[in-house]
């Protein structure tokens, strides 16, 4: 009977039970891609992620999730990273993925990588389409909206005071219309901006569904790759918020520096070890 072991770790937690939960599936070179994605639909976690020999780092990952499999994800670095961690006990490391080598470092309890230069691309829709797709008025809005990739493209909004964070309901059919990346994935994050802090939101459609996420590491991401792009001054430290509206608080390090390179960080938690058998 096959058999392989994983982690639920909590991503960008702080507290027991907080953050993003993401399974971390430890020794696992033999399993094909078909049995991995099989293996993250059972667990149904946001994100499952699988530990592969690499000859260029500590890891190579395969990441999934319930539906696919993804080239990056930062959330899948963050937790892989702290598995790693607990078994060859490195605060620094390299993990590979389809798109990046990236070079990982512990820092007061965070994990922290170099984000990748951002790409940009501009949105034709008005204020008014987007504001009664987020069930807010036009004054809610603030300019400009962008789609930014950074390893993974988000509709990136800016809105104008913390309220409208808090009180934007996203709707499916909108979303679906004015909020699809260039992979045809409909991502979104409305956000707000307060002195050194930010409070965050990020929405996806999947399976036909709306959902809100607790944390998305690639959402914020985006959100630098937005604020280098706009020109916003720097340098800039940022402590984000996110899934206090689920009650499922996430938080995240958020740095650029005069050289304009982005660093996101994240704390992690293993939250429990389990063995499969299948």
């Amino acid at each position: 009977m096959p058999s392989c072991r994983y982690h639920i770790v909590n991503v960008h937690s702080e507290s027991p039970l907080s953050g993003l939960p993401v399974a971390v599936f430890d020794q696992a070179p033999a399993l094909d891609e078909a049995t991995m994605l099989a293996l993250s639909q059972q667990v149904q976690t946001a994100l499952s992620v699988f530990l592969l020999p690499s000859a260029r780092g500590h890891a190579r990952l395969a990441i999934f999730t319930p539906e696919r499999s993804l080239a990056f994800s930062p959330d899948a670095l963050f937790a892989a990273a702290s598995v790693v961690r607990e078994r060859l006990g490195e605060a620094m490391l390299t993990l590979e993925t389809a798109v990046m080598i990236a070079p990982l470092w512990l820092e007061q309890d965070r994990w922290f990588y170099q984000v990748q230069v951002p790409l940009q691309r501009e949105l034709s829709v008005r204020q008014r389409h987007l504001a009664a797709m987020l069930n807010l008025n036009e004054r809610d809005l603030d300019e400009p909206p962008l789609f930014i990739d950074c390893g993974d493209e988000w509709l990136v909004l800016p809105l104008t005071h913390p309220d409208a964070v808090k009180d934007c309901v996203p709707k499916l059919e909108d979303m679906s219309l004015h909020a699809v990346n260039s992979r045809g994935l409909p991502q979104l994050l409305v956000w707000h901006r307060s002195m050194d802090s930010v409070a965050a939101r990020s929405f996806v459609v999947r399976f036909g569904s709306l959902r809100e996420e607790p944390a998305s590491g690639a959402a914020i991401a985006a959100l630098a790759g937005y604020l280098l792009n706009t020109r916003a001054p720097l340098p800039i430290s940022l402590r984000v918020r996110q899934g206090d509206y689920l009650e499922r608080p996430a938080r995240m390090a958020l740095q650029i520096d005069d050289n304009r390179r982005i660093l996101l960080g994240g704390q992690t938690r293993i939250q429990s070890s389990v063995e499969l058998n299948w």
